[in-house]
């Protein structure tokens, strides 16, 4: 499956996992399955050494919506929801600080031992940019059908991609001019 990347962290790609939430259509789900969650987990390093199962499945899509809820509240200026607070707040509790480990390639971080510990670093990094100096770079996605939200380095960043939504809002754009 080829995932969504470059938003800025991996908490922000793990938004990036469930399409369409303001399109009016059936959201598309790329965490479908325990394979799904192990495949994106393994792409951020953050693979868990116990096994992955539908509960777990759950668990992620029930942060990553709670993280997209704080993560819009961020941008938008917005109090975020309480419920939205407490999903996170519950899955920093499994966090814990990794260990580091040498390997033939260089340092590395241990891997999470199940799947509450990895949700942890994920909920810790986000926890980290919402709060932190790098809040005020947290930026939404300038196409009204994508829920992307970004870190913009630039302060000058429209989309969240340039050759997914950039294209389609100048398109849109062209056609509406055509039209007139």
């Amino acid at each position: 499956m080829d995932f969504r990347t470059g938003y800025g962290a991996a908490w922000l790609d793990l938004l990036a996992t469930r399409l369409g939430r303001y399109s009016g259509a059936e959201p598309t789900e790329f965490l479908a399955d325990p394979a799904a969650l192990r495949q994106w987990l393994g792409e951020h390093d953050l693979v868990p050494a116990g096994r992955i199962d539908p509960d777990d499945v759950a668990n992620a899509q029930a942060l990553r919506e709670s993280l997209h809820g704080l993560a819009a509240a961020a941008v938008a200026g917005r109090r975020p929801a309480a419920a939205d607070v407490r999903t996170v707040a519950t899955a920093l509790l499994a966090d814990s600080p990794p260990q580091l480990r040498l390997t033939p390639d260089g340092l590395r971080a241990q891997r999470p031992v199940d799947i509450a510990q990895a949700l942890g670093r994920l909920a810790r990094q986000a926890v980290d940019q919402l709060v932190g100096p790098e809040r005020v770079r947290l930026r939404a996605c300038g196409d009204e059908t994508c829920a992307g939200i970004f870190l913009d380095d630039t302060g000058r960043r429209r989309w969240c991609a340039d050759e997914r939504c950039g294209v389609k809002v100048r398109v849109r754009a062209h056609r509406a001019r055509q039209k007139a």
